[in-house]
């Protein structure tokens, strides 16, 4: 059997639990349209190969395949230093707008007939000049060749990125931990300045499955997975933003504006990493990958595979999923109920990134201090539309 096509498992809810009349909740299938008992899909045509770019110099590493699109969003951070200027431009727009209405009072704007739940498509910082790029990038990938040698490739890359570091790729085995001479996962996160003079974070990890049950993650036709995460860690220079809102617009600032200095630099220099020992082990031999059968658990406990999505790839270390939706569905309304399953502090949080030739919608619930950290991106792309799904739990702190 072709290990590229794969039948998924169809499940019949999104949510234990969310409310049949929330708007958030996608709505039942009408039982007059034809439904689908299972969805076959070929994995090939989601994969993407060797050598492709994830950000920087960063590349999907020899021996492993990217399963979906990058994962590419704006980290809160990001969004909340872009949130006063976005709160003026909307400003400033209100006024103009009804400065043009009084001067042309016969002159009406036709309301637009939109279709019911539409799909996000306009980014949320469209009003400024140049919306900010997002800052964090995240691969998905599946380690079809020897794991230590993927790991070791990824850990190479960073050492030529950010060499202050002075990571050694041949002590690679110093990242991982073993459980009876075996490897039970690899695991870096490291902050430092580029040879650019970028701050960035990139951390990876290494998921060869279950020690326990001896199944690999589900999705991953018996193999381990990887996931690769670059973040620019420097704060953004808001003073030329503020600047091109003042030349794009004739309504004056409200008040004064604020004094901004040029941020600091995070970090300010890269601090050498101690050296550790490095762990001698062999790598598990998982002939199948743990299933997900109709309704069955997503990353966390309260996800849902879907009947009309289809699990590319998963990990429990960390707890994600990579899901892809059958076109003609609400895949926006899926990834917000999956994200509001988690959202006991109110709504959650959205930020749409129009970038390049995908648009991708990042939703985030909203917790409190003691809540897992849950996330949810779907990513309206040319090979077909799909949500990746993030969930952290509580720190022991």
């Amino acid at each position: 059997m072709n290990r590229s096509v794969v039948a998924a498992a169809l499940a019949a809810t999104v949510v234990g639990g969310l409310s049949a009349c929330s708007p958030l909740t996608p709505s039942p299938p009408d039982p007059s349209e034809t439904t689908h008992s299972s969805l076959k899909v070929d994995v090939g045509q989601h994969e993407t190969f060797s050598g492709t770019p994830i950000a920087y110099s960063l590349t999907v590493p020899d021996g492993a395949t990217q399963l979906g699109p990058l994962v590419r969003r704006r980290s809160p951070q990001l969004v909340a230093a872009y949130q006063p200027v976005l709160a003026e431009a909307e400003r400033r727009q209100a006024i103009e707008e009804a400065a043009d209405a009084a001067e042309n009072p016969e002159e009406t704007t036709p309301t637009p007939t939109e279709p019911p739940n539409p799909l996000p498509t306009d980014d949320t910082f469209a009003l400024l000049s140049e919306p900010p790029e997002p800052d964090t990038t995240t691969a998905l990938l599946r380690i079809d060749g020897d794991p230590g040698e993927v790991f070791q490739e990824v850990l190479g890359q960073v050492a030529e990125l950010i060499p202050d570091l002075e990571l050694d790729p041949e002590a690679w085995s110093r990242f991982c931990t073993q459980v009876a001479g075996v490897y039970s996962g690899c695991s870096f996160d490291v902050t430092g300045r580029t040879t650019d003079d970028v701050g960035v974070r990139v951390a990876a990890t290494v998921d060869p499955g279950s020690l326990k049950s001896q199944q690999a993650p589900a999705g991953s036709q018996g193999d381990p997975v990887m996931t690769y995460t670059v973040v620019a860690t420097d704060p953004p220079d808001m003073r030329p933003v503020w600047d091109a809102l003042d030349e794009d617009t004739d309504t004056p600032a409200e008040g004064e504006r604020p004094e901004l200095a040029e941020p600091a630099k995070v970090p300010a220099t890269t601090v050498p990493l101690p050296a550790a020992p490095e762990v001698e082990a062999t790598w598990p031999h998982f002939p199948v990958s743990r299933p997900v059968s109709t309704g069955g658990t997503l990353a966390a406990p309260k996800w849902r595979l879907r009947d009309d999505s289809a699990l590319l790839l998963s990990g429990d270390k960390p707890a994600f999923a990579s899901i892809l939706v059958e076109r003609g569905v609400n895949a926006d309304a899926i990834a917000r109920s999956y994200v509001l399953a988690y959202s006991t502090g109110g709504e959650p949080t959205q930020d749409v990134i129009e970038d390049r030739t995908e648009i991708s919608t990042t939703y985030r619930a909203v917790t409190g201090t003691n809540g897992p950290t849950v996330s949810a991106t779907f990513t309206q792309a040319g090979r077909g539309n799909y949500i990746a799904l993030f969930y952290a739990p509580p720190s022991r702190g």
